[in-house]
């Protein structure tokens, strides 16, 4: 019988491990000795985003971002039954209602302009 990976070593060697590597990704995932219980920020999404010129752009954008996330959530609750359709189906009903307070929000701001 043919393996592609092979069996791992039978001992580990704590020993081989660069303590500067092991140090790197705990202070990555802020889970050294120092960390506190404040996680550490996420900051994927900011890199690569411009800073919105107004508020009513970045809702605008927040919208955006539903629509397609509902459409998305549209379509994988068709391709399910029974009890994954009923799931799919509550991520539909929640990105909707987020919808719904974005447009409220939306509208506020249009009244107070």
């Amino acid at each position: 019988m043919f393996k592609p990976t092979p069996n791992p070593p039978p001992t580990s060697n704590v020993e081989t491990i660069d303590p500067r590597i092991a140090d790197r990704v705990l202070s990555h995932y802020n889970l050294g000795p120092d960390a506190g219980s404040k996680p550490a920020p996420n900051k994927v999404l900011h890199d690569h985003l411009p800073d919105p010129r107004h508020q009513e752009e970045a809702l605008v954008n927040v919208y955006s971002i539903l629509q397609s996330a509902a459409a998305t959530a549209y379509e994988h609750a068709d391709n399910q039954t029974g009890s994954h359709r009923k799931v799919a189906m509550g991520v539909v009903h929640l990105i909707e209602l987020a919808q719904l307070k974005m447009d409220s929000v939306l509208n506020e701001q249009a009244v107070s302009v």
